[in-house]
């Protein structure tokens, strides 16, 4: 008999994450899964029947990676599990849970799981790339946006995007953000941007708080490279701002080159929702 691994990486952080997880147990445990945590949690856990080890272990031999938490748990587990070309589930104890393949009153779909009834949702992802004075300083993924703003002072920055050689922009903002559709309902939604269907694959840059009324979001092809600089007339370094999460300082000699990735992320499907209706449920009727 073939067993299951599954690893699960809630966040404790949210509110009631602690006991669903404890139902996430319970019911792979009827499914025969085997079942990973990672060891910070061992206190928290002990008493459950899982197994322990580190996140990057774990995640390496799992079958499928469950997170459980908001939309950023599922973002953070599901750019690990993109470099291991792993299966992620999202499981929703957060507010929105737009990246969320179940919420917590659907478990009982968790079955589907076990007997392979679900499809996969396959997301594009975004490289960013600093460069100076033609050499690669970093290389980043994301799976939502790359953003570069503005430093500490509330000034506008010079932003210029150009691609095959040729200008496409020259603006001055808060920054811009250069987000995949998945990352199209995030930042770049908030700051004006169009929401895109993941099956759109695309690039979509979008400008924050531009001091021109006729900037505005620009969408390209996932064949282009964005070479993007950023200048200020103070001593404010813009920062670049990978999902939220990495910040790295840009010099004003600095570009960042950003282009379609070769990691995809892959999230489980385990309802028949288009995104269109996921859409509409969480966000627009939410909000009205």
């Amino acid at each position: 008999m073939i067993i299951m691994i599954i690893s699960v990486f809630p966040n404790l952080n949210n509110n009631g994450v602690e006991t669903l997880a404890k139902e996430v147990f319970a019911v792979l445990s009827k499914l025969d899964a085997q079942v990973y945590v990672p060891d910070k949690y061992s206190d928290v856990f002990s008493r459950e029947s899982v197994c322990f080890g580190k996140d990057s272990e774990i995640l390496d031999l799992c079958d499928i990676a469950f997170a459980i938490g908001g939309d950023g748990t599922t973002l953070s587990v599901a750019k690990n599990a993109s470099r291991l070309n792993k299966l992620v589930l999202g499981i929703n104890a957060g507010r929105l849970g737009f990246m969320s393949g179940l919420e917590k009153d659907e478990l009982y779909l968790l079955k589907n799981v076990a007997s392979g009834h679900y499809e996969i949702d396959e997301r594009i992802m975004l490289k960013a790339e600093v460069i100076r004075d033609g050499k690669v300083l970093s290389v980043h993924h994301c799976l939502n946006d790359a953003v570069i703003s503005r430093g500490n002072f509330a000034r506008l920055i010079d932003v210029k995007i150009t691609s095959g050689g040729r200008e496409v922009t020259d603006m001055r903002a808060d920054g811009v953000i250069i987000s995949t559709p998945t990352g199209s309902t995030a930042y770049s939604m908030a700051a004006g941007g169009p929401v895109v269907s993941p099956e759109a694959n695309c690039i979509i840059a979008t400008p924050i708080c531009p001091h021109s009324l006729m900037d505005r979001s620009i969408i390209f092809s996932t064949d282009k490279e964005l070479i993007i600089s950023a200048n200020n007339d103070k001593n404010n370094c813009p920062v670049l701002t990978i999902d939220g999460e990495e910040a790295i300082k840009i010099n004003p000699c600095d570009t960042v080159k950003v282009s379609l990735s070769p990691l995809t992320t892959k999230l489980i499907k385990l309802k028949p929702e288009n995104f269109y209706e996921i859409l509409k449920k969480k966000i627009i009727e939410r909000r009205a």
